[in-house]
């Protein structure tokens, strides 16, 4: 079963399966109308899930991907964008709106340990856990806490950041200026999950499926493809405020379905990629011609994250925890606050998981230990005394580093670095430069998580595996959630300007649409 990018992809199943039913009334846009005469062309960013480079560049080359191509050749193409950690479209997508690590924007994946609430937060990792850890939980915290209270109050999100109107279709993280209110279904309310009504916060159009739609037609058809969740329903709503002349500065649009069937068939297959340029071309097609569309707006199509091939054999292909970890009291999901008896809480992220340590008493060296005895481990971090200690169980040395020092690397962070660079795959050029390896920008991404508790371990796992724990779900295809440089990187394609963000990181992509869409003096 795929692993759920949004609450609402959970809730949809769910409330599909007793039986939700809405209809609403249909109406036609108007015609679309030029954008010229505006100070700076509209940005429009699509986001679609788990796009990768190579099989981009397959349905490109196979002519199964006119429309990104279009756009492409009209542009830029820039095949490597590294993406945030932990490699989960939630904090990716947290990341990308505020240009802050987890430690600052404090979503630090679709399940983690909340030090503040002394719980688990988990906005839909699967039904499994889901159930596990309560549908009532993981609905509220998906649809009342992630952006009301959960995203960090000391960033901003684009939405907030500009004076200008935005939009948001369907991504996760939208918190805004403008008040907002979420339509719950009616038989969550009956049920005593949901409200009838949550109030949010949001930019001036706030799309999030059925919940909350601009175009009052768009969604009857939606009820049981994912409650509106889907690439069809955001390449509506788009095209209705093409049509209507109502696209704001910058407009953020999520299209989910490439990584569902990924996660099913694996990172190679074109089938998503082709789905989802049929919508971009319905996409371009609101407009008088491609050209058009090309000339009026800035086009912004990139991935969130790349996904990992896992093992044919699948009974080796999932690494259990709990397992590894079996000498100490991990504490069940549906417990959500650890008892006096739980030494550890444990939160998967498919490939990469968090290792809390809620026993003072137990010792951070000692399951250290344990863990470097697990040979597919590829990356075991942890916190002390200011330096961020790195081991694995596929090398003998270790390795810690700390911000600061006299070494920089390519996007100009300083470091001090001890120990065997081996462990993380790091190099020192002839000029001192540290290089990155197979894991893109893993000093940043790495201490950028390391907030998320006091006594915390951060593992993560070789190519080809995926971890599991109570409930977790298991992939047939493939998987993602690592620092590993096939979950981090990402294409873009720019198409409209010539510019580019500082450094080709999601973490740097809030500062460069701001600047897009910035006026500029007369």
């Amino acid at each position: 079963m795929k692993s759920m990018k949004s609450v609402l992809i959970v809730a949809t199943v769910v409330l599909v399966v007793i039986g939700i039913s809405l209809f609403f009334n249909q109406k036609k846009p108007d015609k679309p109308s030029a954008f010229a005469s505006r100070p700076t062309r509209p940005v429009v960013m699509i986001v679609i899930d788990s796009l990768m480079d190579a099989p981009l560049q397959e349905a490109m080359k196979l002519g199964r991907a006119p429309a990104l191509k279009f756009l492409s050749e009209k542009g830029h193409y820039y095949p490597r964008v590294v993406s945030s950690f932990p490699t989960m479209s939630v904090s990716i997508d947290s990341t990308l709106l505020t240009g802050a690590y987890p430690n600052d924007h404090k979503i630090f994946g679709l399940s983690y340990f909340h030090k503040e609430l002394n719980r688990i937060v988990n906005f839909g990792t699967g039904l499994g856990e889901t159930f596990r850890v309560g549908l009532k939980d993981v609905l509220r915290d998906g649809l009342q806490n992630l952006n009301q209270h959960f995203l960090g109050k000391d960033v901003q999100t684009i939405h907030e950041a500009t004076g200008q109107p935005t939009a948001s279709l369907n991504a996760v993280i939208y918190r805004g200026k403008k008040k907002h209110t979420l339509q719950t279904p009616w038989l969550a309310v009956v049920t005593g999950i949901l409200p009838r009504k949550i109030e949010t916060m949001g930019p001036e159009f706030l799309s999030f499926g059925s919940l909350s739609k601009i175009d009052s037609g768009n969604g009857h058809d939606h009820v049981w493809n994912r409650y509106g969740i889907n690439d069809t329903f955001s390449r509506q709503e788009l095209v209705s405020l093409i049509r209507q002349n109502r696209l704001p500065a910058f407009t953020i649009a999520y299209f989910p379905k490439n990584d569902e069937i990924i996660h099913k068939k694996g990172a190679n297959v074109i089938e998503g990629i082709e789905k989802a340029d049929q919508e971009l071309q319905q996409l371009l097609h609101a407009f008088s011609s491609w050209e058009d569309a090309a000339n009026q707006i800035t086009w912004i199509v990139l991935g969130d994250s790349g996904q990992t091939n896992l093992i044919k054999e699948k009974r080796q292909a999932y690494i259990d925890v709990r397992k590894v970890l079996d000498k100490y009291a991990i504490m069940p999901l549906k417990q959500k606050k650890p008892r006096a008896k739980d030494q550890i809480v444990l939160c998967v992220n498919e490939r990469m998981a968090y290792i809390y340590l809620v026993d003072p008493q137990l010792s951070m060296d000692e399951v250290v230990h344990k863990l470097r005895q697990h040979r597919l481990l590829d990356v075991i971090a942890w916190k002390e005394k200011g330096w961020i200690h790195v081991a694995s169980g596929q090398h003998k040395g270790t390795f810690r580093f700390r911000q600061g020092g006299h070494e920089q690397d390519e996007y100009r962070q300083s470091w001090e670095l001890e120990g065997d660079l081996s462990v993380l795959d790091l190099n020192r050029a002839d000029d001192k430069k540290i290089e990155y390896g197979v894991y893109p920008d893993v000093l940043a991404r790495l201490s950028g998580v390391m907030e998320t508790a006091d006594r915390v371990i951060v593992i993560t796992c070789a190519p080809g595996y995926e971890m599991i724990g109570e409930s977790s779900p298991t992939h047939k295809g493939a998987a993602h959630g690592s620092l590993h440089y096939l979950d981090s990187y990402v294409p873009m394609i720019v198409s409209g300007t010539d510019s580019k963000p500082e450094h080709l990181r999601y973490v740097d992509l809030k500062q460069w649409i701001l600047e897009l869409i910035s006026p500029r003096p007369l």
